[in-house]
């Protein structure tokens, strides 16, 4: 009786928590039209500390082309985004340890953010580090996160547009597009098949099922997918040995070679060269469809090794064989433009989350300027190809990475702050453990000038609960103000520079957002 009053209970959490989380699919249409296409631009594993690092670094905080009125008056506006999964339990309510069986679970919980108990103690939002938390993940991950930006569900980390059972697939954005009449397309510096741009189509149980879900994607009717992992070139440009040549990310050998029999002039383009993907940068020759995978088999920039010195954050010569994010947005933009009902089209700075995960603040910047110079790109497209009344920009992160603080936010047993040499040992010691380390105060990153790594610690190495910023551009982009909450502490951290109260949203609403300015769009 004592079990079934629990797994009652489970359900009616779950219940609850799904009313809450569900997007209105029936929202009440409140303008006459909507944009013509939205463009979500994702900068994965980075939050307020790490953009203002990057921004400081460039010299342009608060002055990015994103985070300044445009000049037609269109000005962006500018909120916090709070990010979480599912966490699994058991029948008692309980949720799973890490390395348990997970096809056990006999429910799902959402594990939130509360502003409220965030900033009681500094690890609230990283409890997940540190033994006893009793969670079997560090909050959400990619694909859920992405499951939440592209199709307002929530799920368990690790699933794509599925539920938490593997029993429900959800509706994406791209999907509702393309069923719409419009183009959608895919842009990523990562894997082509990463849980970001995977999120935006694919349907998987797993986003480590890297095969199942470029096929997924390649069958699904999006007309432009380009990024990473390309079977033959490793992470600096260069081939690799037969025996080191990996297919999974581009679908399997069979897949791959497919997609090298469409030449240029077919409707289908496969591209891979830095000079095609300019060529499309440019305009020319622009195919209906177009699959394009950099040679580079992880990333743009952020994994390449033994290239020359170099004056870059990191202090290492660039892979000069792959094109930036930059020139992919701006290709898949002309491609996508040619269908006249408009399109949808997601953008991910990808490595940025994975120089998270290695504490490397040199090379995290690089992916974060990396992104920022691509949202320049394509404000400056929407400028020269379209306007601001027809098109939704949205640009945000999926989640926080690497827990990144202000120098001097903690004091290790160490003394020191930067764990400069970067071995192991270094970098386990410089991250934050409560139990042995002295917390000072929330201090955000500090401005060391341009061209200069701001003042920082990491503390964590893993994802985090921190809010991450958003920023939002042209029509609909008003409908964010209804799903608006407040977190004060926030807001006098790191809004004087972003102009931002603390007003948050969850990343939901983003799904939301869209969806009501399609129907609005598809309505006209």
């Amino acid at each position: 009786m004592q079990k079934l009053f629990k797994l009652s209970l489970i359900a009616t959490v779950m219940l609850s928590t799904s009313c809450a989380i569900q997007p209105n699919k029936k929202q009440e249409i409140t303008e006459p039209s909507g944009p013509k296409n939205i463009i979500l631009m994702v900068s994965d594993g980075i939050g307020f500390n790490g953009w203002l690092a990057a921004d400081y670094y460039q010299g342009l905080a608060g002055q990015q082309t994103y985070q300044v009125t445009r000049p037609d008056g269109t000005k962006p506006l500018v909120f916090g985004l709070a990010h979480s999964a599912l966490n699994l339990v058991d029948e008692d309510g309980n949720t799973l340890a890490k390395g348990a069986d997970i096809s056990t679970a006999a429910g799902a919980v959402e594990q939130g953010y509360d502003p409220l108990t965030r900033w009681q103690r500094f690890e609230n939002a990283m409890l997940n580090d540190f033994t006893g938390s009793g969670s079997y993940t560090s909050y959400t991950d990619s694909a859920a996160a992405g499951t939440a930006l592209m199709s307002g569900r929530k799920t368990a980390v690790g699933r794509v547009n599925m539920d938490w059972s593997n029993s429900e697939q959800f509706d994406t954005i791209a999907q509702i597009a393309m069923k719409k009449g419009l183009s959608a397309g895919t842009v990523t510096s990562v894997m082509v098949s990463h849980a970001t741009p995977a999120a935006a189509v694919a349907h998987n149980v797993s986003r480590n099922n890297y095969a199942e879900i470029f096929n997924e994607m390649h069958d699904s009717g999006l007309s432009v997918i380009m990024g990473a992992g390309h079977p033959i070139y490793d992470a600096s440009g260069q081939l690799k040995p037969q025996d080191k040549q990996t297919y999974k990310y581009v679908g399997g050998e069979q897949t791959y070679n497919v997609l090298r029999a469409n030449e240029k002039g077919s409707a289908t383009a496969y591209i891979e060269s830095k000079s095609e993907f300019e060529a499309l940068a440019q305009g020319q020759p622009l195919p209906e469809r177009v699959v394009g995978i950099v040679r580079s088999g992880s990333t743009l920039q952020a994994s390449r090794a033994g290239l020359n010195s170099a004056n870059t954050p990191s202090g290492m010569a660039f892979n000069e064989g792959v094109p930036s994010l930059a020139t992919m947005s701006m290709g898949a933009l002309n491609v996508l433009n040619q269908d006249q009902d408009g399109f949808f089209a997601m953008i991910e700075g990808g490595a940025v989350d994975w120089m998270g995960h290695a504490n490397n603040m040199p090379r995290f910047i690089e992916e974060q300027v990396d992104f920022n110079q691509a949202v320049d790109a394509v404000i400056k497209w929407v400028e020269t190809n379209s306007s601001w009344d027809e098109t939704l920009l949205i640009i945000t992160s999926d989640h926080e990475c690497g827990g990144i603080w202000g120098e001097g936010t903690w004091t290790n047993g160490q003394g020191g702050a930067v764990a400069m040499d970067r071995s192991k040992a270094s970098l386990e010691t410089a991250r934050f453990n409560p139990a042995e380390d002295q917390f000072n105060a929330f201090l955000a990153v500090q401005n060391r000038g341009k061209g200069n790594i701001a003042g920082y610690q990491w503390a964590s190495r893993n994802h985090t609960n921190e809010l991450v910023p958003l920023w939002v551009l042209g029509k609909g982009a008003d409908r964010f103000k209804e799903f608006s909450r407040t977190d004060p502490k926030a807001g006098q951290l790191w809004g004087e520079h972003y102009n931002w109260n603390g007003n948050y949203v969850d990343n939901t609403s983003v799904f939301q957002v869209m969806e009501a300015a399609l129907l609005r769009s598809t309505a006209r």
